[in-house]
């Protein structure tokens, strides 16, 4: 008589110092919460985002003002806040906040899960440029006719167009003398990039509220660089004076390695701008 056995396979347990260095490793932030608010372990991302050492952290309360605020709440929606950021710019978190439950059926911890939406906000938010700086828009005939004849001339001369696509961005704000001051600083960041262009280049606005500059007679790939090197301390400068919470972001396309037409390197520039935005870097190239 044959007797066969299946071998069965035993799954080894999850080590938890492992599980905790894995965490460590993520951008999202994780936080355990005691129920009354108290910190007992939180993730790096969290460390970096308020700029302290973790050991700093546990043991004391929630280091959130407004993750304190949703504890108090007791909501367990999907929550966004901005957060102030000791020395840096504020940023937008959704929250989420599941129960831990004990033996005896009670709420003995909470675990907080912030993704950071500062980002995506800024794409879908951009603060426009305004009617009143006299600029036309990209799409208007002339502009684009314009564009046309620079590409062609500089296809004659074998030089190089760039087309810059500029956005700012950042919280929307609230109180009316905020408003009236972002307003100076897009006047302001209008008149620079007017006062940055040589007689022959293109500034004009885009649909999305972003700026369009156009450079012509560039005849190397290292003049493109100083230009926009140049250009980008001037806007971080102003940012610094005028605005920290504000975002300056750059796309850049070159033509003819990106496009020939102004309708494609209007499009690569403004697609190089939403990675800069979602990179949150200051100038990325198509």
């Amino acid at each position: 008589m044959h007797v066969s056995f299946k071998e069965q396979k035993t799954v080894p347990g999850i080590n938890p110092r492992h599980l905790f260095a894995l965490m460590d490793q993520l951008p999202e932030l994780i936080l355990v919460l005691t129920p009354d608010g108290c910190c007992s372990w939180c993730n790096l991302a969290v460390a970096r985002l308020l700029g302290q050492p973790r050991e700093g952290l546990l043991g004391k309360a929630c280091p959130l003002p407004a993750l304190r605020e949703i504890l108090v709440a007791g909501s367990r929606q999907d929550t966004e806040r901005w957060i102030e950021i000791p020395g840096g710019a504020p940023r937008l978190i959704r929250f989420t906040l599941s129960a831990g439950m004990g033996e005896d059926d009670q709420v003995d911890s909470v675990l907080v899960t912030g993704r950071d939406m500062t980002p995506l906000y800024r794409l879908q938010h951009p603060l426009t440029s305004l009617s009143e700086d006299g600029l036309p828009p990209a799409a208007d005939m002339q502009v684009r006719a314009r564009l046309e004849h620079a590409l062609q001339r500089a296809q004659r001369a074998q030089e190089y167009v760039v087309f810059l696509a500029l956005q700012l961005s950042g919280p929307t704000p609230a109180p009316d003398q905020d408003r009236e001051r972002y307003r100076k600083s897009l006047m302001r960041m209008s008149r620079i990039l007017q006062e940055q262009i040589r007689k022959g280049d293109t500034l004009a606005r885009l649909d999305s509220g972003a700026w369009l500059l156009v450079l012509e007679q560039v005849d190397c790939p290292e003049a493109i660089e100083r230009v926009i090197n140049k250009l980008s301390a001037s806007l971080e400068q102003m940012q610094q004076d005028d605005m920290p919470g504000m975002c300056i972001n750059i796309g850049v396309a070159v033509s003819p390695d990106d496009g020939i037409t102004a309708d494609e390197l209007i499009g690569q520039s403004e697609q190089a701008l939403h990675r800069s935005i979602m990179l949150e870097e200051r100038v990325c190239y198509f």
